[in-house]
């Protein structure tokens, strides 16, 4: 420790310096107050000893000075040394800033306790201010990660909906992140697809953990994949990049339009209700596993095939909504749910009669967790999109003709099917006729592909549970296909006779062709040709049957 001492008493300023240095402290002696000031402008003390008579002034008028006036940052300890026994004078030095006052004569041991004490607290007060410094530097770097994470995650957010028709949300979140995500999209095939994702948790945490899946999912709409396979791979990224204790819940919704069927999946989630034409509600329980806990070849997601023209609308929700408690801690639970339903007299809309309700038995409580809700109103959209107006205004003139061929590694890695999309949306081919033949082609693609190149049994597909191991067996053929093998795409679209022609080929060895009676409208397994041929003008096969070709008329 490093001591100015401050006494006109040479002998006893030399008693205090020998015993200070005994005890392994650097000691300077000032006899004045200007002594002191030239001190303590060259050099850096931690303690100062301070007698009251000095010849130029009194030491407690000093005080201010030692405690305000010094050129750095840290404080310095002082303790008065004085022979006035005068508690008015304590008094003052105390309110002028003295850490302790010790009358002469003292005790030496008394002076070095008193020291010594006085600098542990000191330092302690030194090491809560550092503290406290760090902290608020982490809180601040806190805040501007959350600053952008909340950006990020607002911008992603903003994109999930693009659309809203016949579809009604509620979204609330328990914090500044929210766990829960709204997907609402349409195919390139027309299918439109409403996701509701639910992760483990709430908050920050919970929205990282939610980020990766909707890109993954969005990915693969685009793409036309099924919901089955969707979840599949969703699953399987989620097993991948989340820890052992986080998951996602989700349910899925694909509206098939041209089929009039909705497919439904919930993995973890509270029941999805179904509200029937004739007020009657059905509820399908969650028959899957959460996303993101079992491997992928153990996972089976369980899909629910259902017609459109039996259900009036799909109502779902986060268990945000049913766990949440009042001030009575009472849950707001399913019951009060299916009782909202039950009684809808249809003059007021589901949504916002669930959450009138909840919002009175909540009594402003705070959310325990993010809470969403989802009205989907099937019969309607089924109506909007029976008789939505079809786009008339078509070139008449030219010609857009293209071939593309693939070979080897690139064939399972290029989105053909994505190029094939852009291409009709540049040409500007209208929708209903571009969607009709995004599927033929993207089910030919794939035939030709899984079937004729990769040599995939289609019947595993034909069982949810062998789902897993054809997507497995799949990715492990294309990983070693063949330099040799070919894919050969020619296509066509001509504007005066609204028509579009297609032919694929692949380097297979060809099939058996069957006749369309014989195969399941949802089953193209074994290259069957039933929803090919309903779908299309004119289907040829050429033998050995590694090569079809398609033409596909608008219709108007």
């Amino acid at each position: 420790m490093r001591v100015l001492i401050i006494e006109d008493d040479s002998l006893f300023a030399e008693i205090l310096q020998t015993f200070l240095e005994d005890n392994n402290c650097t000691t300077l002696v000032a006899d004045s107050i200007a002594s002191a000031k030239l001190h303590l402008q060259s050099s850096i003390f931690q303690f100062a000893l301070l007698d009251n008579h000095l010849p130029d002034g009194s030491g407690i008028h000093f005080i201010d000075f030692l405690k305000n006036e010094l050129p750095h940052d840290k404080p310095l300890p002082v303790m008065m040394i004085t022979a006035d026994e005068n508690q008015n004078l304590m008094l003052e030095a105390f309110e002028k800033g003295a850490d302790d006052f010790l009358v002469k004569p003292l005790s030496l041991d008394l002076l070095w306790q008193k020291m010594q004490r006085v600098n542990s607290l000191y330092q302690k007060e030194a090491q809560l201010a550092e503290q406290a410094q760090h902290l608020s530097s982490l809180l601040n770097k806190q805040e501007h990660e959350e600053q952008l994470a909340r950006y990020v995650y607002e911008h992603v957010a903003s994109t999930l909906n693009t659309e809203t028709e016949c579809v009604d949300t509620y979204i609330q979140s328990s914090s500044s992140f929210n766990g829960d995500v709204f997907i609402c999209d349409t195919a390139p095939n027309g299918n439109r697809f409403v996701i509701l994702a639910d992760a483990t948790g709430h908050g920050l945490a919970a929205a990282i953990s939610i980020l990766p899946l909707v890109a993954t999912i969005k990915a693969m709409i685009r793409k036309g994949l099924s919901l089955a396979h969707i979840v599949h791979e969703a699953n399987k990224k989620l097993c991948i990049e989340l820890p052992d204790d986080k998951f996602v819940t989700l349910i899925g919704v694909e509206i098939n339009f041209s089929k009039q069927k909705l497919d439904l999946f919930n993995g973890g989630m509270p029941d999805i209700i179904a509200i029937k034409h004739d007020k009657t509600l059905e509820r399908f329980a969650s028959s899957s596993m959460a996303l993101g806990i079992l491997e992928p070849e153990d996972f089976d997601p369980g899909i629910v095939s259902m017609q459109t023209h039996s259900v009036s609308n799909l109502f779902f929700f986060s268990d945000g909504l049913i766990e949440q408690q009042n001030p009575f801690k009472e849950e707001f639970g399913m019951a009060r749910v299916l009782d909202v339903l039950e009684k809808n007299t249809g003059k007021e809309g589901l949504l916002s009669q669930v959450v009138n309700h909840f919002t009175v038995f909540n009594e402003m409580e705070e959310l325990q967790d993010d809470l969403s809700i989802c009205d989907l109103q099937i019969a309607a959209l089924m109506d909007a999109h029976l008789y939505q107006k079809k786009q008339t205004t078509l070139s008449n003139t030219g010609k857009l003709c293209a071939s593309i061929q693939l070979e080897g590694g690139l064939i399972g890695t290029s989105d053909i099917v994505g190029c094939f999309d852009s291409l009709m949306r540049c040409a500007d081919v209208v929708g209903d006729m571009r969607q009709r033949a995004f599927t033929v082609f993207a089910e030919l693609i794939s035939n030709a592909l899984d079937h004729g190149i990769l040599g995939l049994d289609s019947k595993l597909k034909n069982d949810y549970a062998g789902f897993a191991e054809y997507l497995m067996l799949k990715e492990e053929r294309l990983a070693s296909i063949d330099e040799n093998e070919r894919l050969e795409m020619h296509f066509e679209f001509n504007p005066k006779t609204s028509e579009i022609a297609f032919s694929i080929k692949d380097s297979g060895k060809g099939y058996e062709v069957k006749g369309t009676g014989e195969m399941d409208d949802d089953s193209l397994s074994g290259r069957g040709l039933s929803l090919i041929d309903q779908l299309c003008k004119s289907v040829e096969v050429t033998p050995p049957g590694n090569q079809t070709s398609v033409v596909i008329k608008r219709e108007f």
